[in-house]
Parts: C-alpha cells; sequence; structure tokens
C-alpha cells in the first residue's frame, strides 16, 4: 500500500500510519479504526466510505480530501487540517477537532453530536443539513460559514452572526 498508495476495502485497524506521506493515496471502505494517523499527510486522499472511528488524527492533513460518508466518531483530531475537505454524510460523534482547521470544508448531511470544535477555524465551510447543537463551538472562526438547514445553540447562532456567518435559510437558533 505505501508504495502504490491504492487500498480500498484495507484493514488498517489500529495501524501505525503516522508521519507518512499518504497524498492522493486511495483507500475506499478501508477499516482504519483506532489507527495512528498522526501527522501524516493525507492531502487529496480519497478516503470514501471508510471506517477511522477512534484513530488519532492530531496534526494530520487531510486538505481536499474526501471523506464522504466516512465515520469519524471518537477520533482524536486536535489540530488536524481539513481545509477544502468533503466531510459530506461524514459521522462525527464524540470527536474531538479543538484547534483544527476546516476553511471551505463541506460538512453537508454530516451527523455531528457532542463533537469538540473550540477554537477551531471553520471559515467559510458549509453546515447544511446538520445539527451542531449539542457540539462545542466555542472560541471557533466562523467568518462566512454557511449555515442551510441547521440547528444551532442561540449562543452559537449569537457568535456566528458577530463572525458574518451566512444564515442561508431555514436556521434554527434554539435555547
Amino acid at each position: 500500500m505505501l508504495q502504490t498508495q491504492i487500498c480500498n476495502g484495507c484493514d488498517l485497524r489500529q495501524a501505525d500510519l503516522s508521519g507518512r506521506d499518504l497524498s492522493w493515496a486511495t483507500m475506499q471502505g478501508s477499516d482504519l479504526r483506532r489507527a495512528n494517523l498522526q501527522g501524516t499527510n493525507l492531502f487529496h486522499a480519497d478516503l470514501k466510505r471508510s471506517d477511522l472511528r477512534g484513530a488519532k488524527l492530531q496534526k494530520a492533513v487531510f486538505w481536499k480530501a474526501d471523506l464522504f460518508f466516512c465515520d469519524l466518531g471518537g477520533v482524536q483530531g486536535k489540530g488536524a487540517n481539513f481545509k477544502g475537505a468533503n466531510l459530506q454524510s461524514a459521522v462525527l460523534k464524540n470527536s474531538d477537532l479543538r484547534r483544527s482547521v476546516s476553511w471551505k470544508a463541506d460538512f453537508t448531511d454530516a451527523l455531528i453530536e457532542q463533537t469538540d470544535f473550540s477554537n477551531s477555524e471553520l471559515g467559510d465551510a458549509r453546515f447544511y443539513n446538520t445539527d451542531l447543537s449539542s457540539s462545542d463551538l466555542s472560541g471557533a472562526v466562523l467568518w462566512k460559514t454557511k449555515f442551510k438547514n441547521a440547528v444551532l445553540t442561540k449562543g452559537q447562532c449569537d457568535e456566528a452572526k458577530k463572525e458574518e456567518a451566512e444564515f442561508l435559510e431555514k436556521v434554527r437558533c434554539q435555547e
């Protein structure tokens, strides 16, 4: 896999891939549960429908990566870079994404519960059909972040408005 960078459907559970250059790798439908991807470069990697539950993603680079329908539940992703990544229909439950960078990332239809985005950069990201009300957005940069058919807490809405976030339609700010 490290030579061809093609590993669709591979069992990489608990694999130590930390610090590797896996840019442009294709790993669709792979099992990366509890894998160590700390500091790994996954620029433009194709991880569609992969299982990354519990993986260590600290400071990993997923810039423009395709994480469509991936399960990122319980990941440890402090400081990870998801700039321009496709996270459509991804699952983010109890995930730690503090201080992560997700400029222009697409979270459309993502299932987001109890995820910590505190002090993250979410500028110009897309949150369509998402419920962020149970997640922590404290201190997050939300400049030009786009919300559509989204649910946020009143406090999250107030902060987003200060950051010039765009409320496109049917955004619910609940108590």
